[in-house]
């Protein structure tokens, strides 16, 4: 696929699994010259002023305690760190997202200037792929950027940790995997109530819930900062009482909201 032989090695970041042809037909119609942007990023990541978390998260199922991560970019835009949150439109991802803004429609505009505005971005995949299609494509999407400075695997695909290495040093970047596990430890909620998740007034069952999210993220946000495990757990936590995790949250869906709506009224007045 690649004349670098060095990017090969994308083809064994899932084990026993090459790149799809169709992702690569599709790469191939994103990127003029696929190889040239990946090596161009990786040359100019040396010298981006930005430092950027790209979190990849394989389909979110119901009642699968792997939700706790659609919160990560909320988490890391609390902590002064821009970071792009890519997932599957699952039903349990809209449902939450949808109570704020029409997550399931694509806004036209440019990821740079929102990140800069706000230092989070939700690019939520409406197109039908399997998990491994889903994790190439948003891998090498994000190994395109120059501004990425940390990847996050989040899924509970086989990953071959040794090429993961191999593409690390080569592309000068940081890529983690998180295990994701298939559970159902949600199923006793019957839905997320947000108000008690984001709200300092929960009852015995969301203080367990999100003492939960937060050690979950905690893992995972302590990898790009110097706090201890237990120090950044005590932080997240606290941002699920404080409000700040939903003060994020609702000023990205009144930006997205509102892009939203003067992206159908030019529109309406075209078809007029």
């Amino acid at each position: 696929m690649f004349i670098t032989s060095q990017l090969n090695i994308l083809n064994k970041i899932i084990k026993n699994q090459s790149i799809p042809i169709s992702i690569s037909t599709q790469l191939e119609q994103t990127y003029v010259n696929l190889e040239a942007t990946l090596l161009r990023a990786k040359v100019l990541r040396d010298f981006s002023k930005s430092q950027t978390v790209y979190l990849i998260q394989s389909h979110i199922q119901a009642q699968q305690s792997s939700l706790a991560y659609l919160f990560s970019p909320f988490i890391f835009a609390n902590l002064n760190k821009a970071a792009i949150y890519t997932t599957p439109a699952t039903e349990p991802v809209l449902t939450i997202l949808n109570k704020y803004y029409q997550a399931e429609k694509k806004v036209l505009f440019k990821v740079d200037d929102i990140l800069e505005s706000l230092k989070i971005y939700l690019d939520l995949e409406l197109t039908e792929l399997d998990d491994v299609d889903f994790v190439y494509l948003s891998l090498i999407k994000a190994l395109c950027r120059s501004d990425i400075s940390t990847i996050f695997l989040i899924t509970h695909l086989e990953i071959d940790l040794d090429a993961l290495k191999q593409l690390e040093q080569f592309l000068k970047i940081k890529i983690y995997r998180i295990r994701s596990v298939k559970n159902s430890d949600l199923k006793d909620l019957n839905g997320l109530d947000m108000r008690q998740l984001l709200f300092k007034n929960k009852d015995d069952t969301y203080v367990q819930l999100c003492s939960q999210f937060a050690q979950m993220n905690a893992q995972l946000v302590g990898l790009c900062d110097t706090f201890t495990t237990p120090q950044m757990t005590h932080l997240i936590d606290d941002m699920f009482y404080s409000e700040h995790i939903f003060e994020k949250l609702s000023v990205y869906s009144e930006y997205m909201q509102t892009l939203l709506q003067s992206q159908q009224s030019v529109k309406l007045k075209k078809i007029s």
